[in-house]
């Protein structure tokens, strides 16, 4: 499985399609070789979960035929009134079953659940600080049609998505073993949640922010 934070070199032995894919952007191996796929992909100007996804296989995000289409204030109405809320309700939800299960499993697991449930304490207290920032300031300004400089939403979705990196290799990739009721839905909604908090951070970084 590729990650965002793991060498060149690392990619391509993981891979060998990344070696032809970054051929195919212009890279000189050589030359990046020992820098994180992220950054090399960055100094290329390609996304990296876009990367990833192609590389393996993966079908685009979803609905983003639809999303394509969007005008920016369409584009923007639709992260603060769908995306946003169902973000937060999802992370509210699984913080509910977290405190539950680690109740209920402290002894048998309660070390490993703590641990990733701390992880999921920062993704949360970053989600509602960033959202609440986007929608109050960002957002507004860019409705009024105002210059904006997204480089701090940047700088945070990098920091986002380097808290879902780590939780996702502290569930080995939210495939925590487990016969408990409770372990598989929280398997079922970070999965869930991952995969909707890249799509959010493409469709901006990729799409709004370049309107």
């Amino acid at each position: 499985m590729l990650e965002r934070n793991m060498t060149v070199e690392a990619a391509v032995m993981e891979n060998p399609k990344v070696l032809q894919e970054l051929q195919k952007l212009g890279a000189e191996y050589d030359f990046i070789a020992m820098e994180s796929l992220e950054d090399a992909l960055k100094s290329l100007g390609e996304n990296c979960d876009a990367f990833i996804k192609r590389v393996e296989g993966q079908s685009d995000f979803k609905d983003m035929d639809r999303v394509r289409k969007m005008n920016k204030e369409e584009l923007i109405h639709y992260i603060v009134d769908e995306i946003h809320p169902y973000e937060l309700a999802t992370t509210e939800k699984i913080d509910e079953i977290f405190r539950g299960a680690i109740k209920k499993y402290y002894r048998e697991r309660g070390e490993q659940l703590f641990v990733i449930y701390e992880v999921l304490l920062l993704i949360k207290a970053e989600l509602v600080s960033h959202f609440s920032s986007e929608e109050e300031f960002e957002f507004k300004d860019a409705l009024a049609g105002k210059d904006v400089d997204f480089e701090n939403l940047l700088a945070e979705h990098e920091k986002t998505i380097g808290l879902f990196d780590r939780i996702k290799y502290l569930t080995r990739d939210y495939k925590m073993n487990a016969e408990e009721p409770e372990i598989k839905e929280l398997n079922k909604l970070m999965g869930e949640l991952d995969e909707d908090m890249r799509r959010h951070i493409y469709i901006e970084n990729e799409i709004l922010f370049k309107m």
